[in-house]
This record gives structure tokens, C-alpha cells and sequence, in this order.
């Protein structure tokens, strides 16, 4: 098994919450994904209003491609 492969199957652990350093919002891991949403940001204790203000910006990201 490869250095990188060890090192994300560490990160990537099934049902952990993880914080984004950039962005700030939360996500489980699934099945090796991140997933997120409005529920799963707030229960970690994130804010609403970041969460909002992401899910905007990421629909505006796809809808100008």
C-alpha cells in the first residue's frame, strides 16, 4: 500500500466529521466521500449562515459552467 493511500485511509474513516480549513464547513465521510449538508454542517456546530451563503456560492459555481 502507498504512503498517500495509508495516509487518506486515516483521514477517510466511515461516519467522521470533518472540518474544511477553507471554507469552514462540515462533512461525514461515506464510503470514502465526503458528503455534506444544511443538517450534517449544523449538528457538527457549524453556522447556518456559512453553510447558506457555501450552498449558494457552489450552485452559482456550477450554473457558470
Amino acid at each position: 500500500m502507498s504512503e498517500k493511500n495509508n495516509v487518506l485511509d486515516k483521514i477517510l474513516v466511515e461516519g467522521k466529521i470533518i472540518k474544511e480549513g477553507f471554507t469552514g464547513i462540515y462533512f461525514r465521510v461515506k464510503g470514502k466521500k465526503l458528503q455534506t449538508s444544511f443538517k450534517i454542517h449544523t449538528e457538527a456546530g457549524g453556522d447556518p449562515e456559512l453553510f447558506l451563503a457555501w450552498e449558494k456560492s457552489q450552485e452559482e459555481e456550477l450554473q457558470s459552467e
